[in-house]
């Protein structure tokens, strides 16, 4: 009797334990829901769908099939579920990140030189991102960045190893696409290793334009910016927190859009096989 008294003792100290460390580990809603809304991530997605339509603008003036082409537009868009979208991008979030890392975030976001970044970044998710960042590389041909902006910039593009997290998230959108068309035609379904061929090739063959892009685009973003205050952004992602946040968000936001283009491809594919 008294070991089954030790054993329920022991059972219920652990219990009691391991309770303690799962709630020390808990973030909650709301200071994701922080998370998400300081940090760009919120912005970055309710501007998809405007991006989305401006894009449809554009195909329509250029392809045989102005209607067929408006028509994969509003399917694209369907299928764009805002809230299962976010709440894909939260829940990765609240799985990665411990409440101290957490709270170290949301201070480092709420500071003045944070939110002035935050606020530079939301350009990029304007509908009008495109034609005004044309406008922008016409003006970098008669007035160049500086030596010192090239260097800080250069800096910032290797510390946050923004090509290889935006060819990740390309890779993920490529790989939903890829599924969702396989989803639609299972008789002519492509292999996982012939995916995966495919998108190794496509990754080698788009990086040098897109680190040319991601460059162009971090001069136009942070024009505004000193280069102290672009050398100080830089510094806290040096750091392993700042890492791990690059890691988790553009992990939780490739998760997000494959989600949506699997979605997304798979009514496109079946709507235009009928």
């Amino acid at each position: 009797m008294k070991k089954i008294n030790s054993l329920a003792f022991i059972l219920v100290v652990m219990l009691a334990l391991f309770s303690q460390i799962s709630s020390a580990k808990a973030i909650s809603d709301d200071n994701v829901k922080q998370y998400l809304a300081l940090s760009g991530i919120d912005s970055a997605l309710d501007g998809i769908p405007a991006q989305m339509n401006a894009m449809g603008q554009q195909m329509k003036i250029t392809v045989k099939d102005p209607a067929q082409a408006q028509r994969v537009v509003d399917l694209l868009l369907n299928a764009w579920q805002i809230e299962e979208v976010r709440l894909i991008v939260a829940e990765h979030v609240k799985e990665n990140f411990s409440t101290a890392e957490m709270k170290s975030l949301l201070t480092w976001l709420k500071s003045d030189l944070a939110r002035k970044i935050k606020s530079a970044e939301e350009k990029a998710a304007a509908a009008n991102f495109n034609q005004e960042f044309m406008a922008y590389m016409a003006q970098l041909q008669t007035t160049p960045p500086t030596t010192a902006r090239v260097q800080v910039i250069r800096n910032f593009i290797d510390t946050t190893h923004i090509v290889d997290h935006s060819l990740n998230i390309v890779m993920s959108v490529a790989q939903g696409t890829m599924e969702g068309l396989n989803a639609a035609n299972p008789e002519q379904a492509v292999g996982d290793e012939q995916i995966q061929a495919q998108l190794s090739q496509m990754q080698i063959m788009m990086r040098p334009a897109l680190e040319q892009q991601m460059v162009m685009v971090s001069y136009y973003i942070y024009q505004q910016l000193t280069e102290q205050e672009i050398v100080q952004y830089t510094k806290f992602y040096q750091q392993p927190l700042g890492q791990k946040e690059l890691d988790i968000m553009y992990d939780g936001i490739g998760q997000a859009l494959n989600y949506w283009s699997t979605n997304a491809f798979e009514n496109i594919a079946a709507e235009f096989t009928e």
